[in-house]
């Protein structure tokens, strides 16, 4: 039997996990020297309201033995044979952390392999979840690793930081630039695929930057035959009009009661800052 692993930055709702028998590993949250794991003892909620009052706030990826526990529970219910699907090695050091466990593991005589999403949140989590379904279903595991490729470069995530001091605090942009963006309003827009995350564009109001996304996203889905799976993702704070807003402009892609609506993972949240947005696609091409 094929278990999956993967970690808390897919934003993977906690009933689908437990329905998938997907084990979720949490990434660690440090703030103000206070290290919690997310999802557990950390809770995205209370992270956000606290966001704006640390002096300090940094992610790191398990431990090796944390991976080895998870590794070791999937074959307790039953794995013969795992897939650990994680964050991009581009951001994190995760799956070098995962790739360790899994060969002490596949040693041990149950063979894990450890696969690069190449994305994250949401988009991460529709790959675990198309993984899990396929498991169940009893697919082999290269089947289960083609429907992973197939998912890869049709996931694409464009979202719009609101202050750049976040990014500034965690390196992914200068003092400098930070500096600057903060002094003129500016906000950033990006766009993740392929596992990379490349810049789309500069604003100078937030309401423009909600255009921008919007019509990204519109372009994008035009250019690939619609879409099958849709979220708008935002980081807390005063966003929620923004998000209705978003949701409202995508209803011609699909519904808003079929579109996913959630507060992304603070390992996400702590590089990117509050009143972000964002939207995931999982386009048809």
């Amino acid at each position: 039997m094929i278990r999956i692993v993967t970690d808390s930055t897919a934003d993977l709702p906690v009933h689908i996990a437990q329905q998938l028998g997907i084990e979720v590993v949490p990434i660690l949250v440090e703030a103000d020297g206070v290290i919690r794991r997310d999802g557990v003892d950390l809770l995205r909620e209370q992270f956000f309201a606290e966001l704006p009052t640390y002096r300090n706030c940094k992610t790191a990826a398990p431990p090796t033995t944390d991976f080895i526990a998870a590794y070791e529970r999937q074959i307790e219910r039953g794995a013969t044979e795992i897939l650990s699907i994680h964050l991009s090695r581009r951001y994190s050091a995760l799956c070098d952390s995962a790739m360790v466990a899994a060969q002490e593991m596949t040693g041990r005589g149950t063979p894990v392999h450890v696969i690069d999403s190449g994305t994250l949140a949401i988009c991460l989590g529709w790959m675990a979840i198309a993984a899990g379904k396929l498991a169940e279903q009893g697919a082999e595991m290269s089947a289960i690793r083609q429907a992973i490729d197939a998912i890869r470069p049709r996931s694409v995530i464009y979202a719009m930081a609101d202050t750049l001091k976040y990014l500034r605090r965690s390196g992914r942009v200068s003092a400098f630039t930070a500096g600057i963006g903060d002094l003129l309003d500016i906000k950033l827009l990006v766009d993740v695929r392929n596992g990379e995350i490349n810049q789309l564009d500069r604003v100078r109001t937030r309401s423009r930057g909600v255009e921008r996304l919007i019509n990204a996203a519109q372009d994008l889905a035009l250019a690939r035959q619609g879409v099958e799976r849709l979220a708008v993702l935002h980081s807390g704070g005063n966003v929620m009009n923004d998000v209705r807003k978003v949701q409202d402009s995508m209803t011609n892609l699909l519904p808003v009661t079929q579109q996913e609506m959630m507060l992304i993972t603070p390992v996400i949240g702590a590089h990117f800052g509050p009143m972000g947005i964002g939207v995931a696609l999982l386009t048809r091409v």
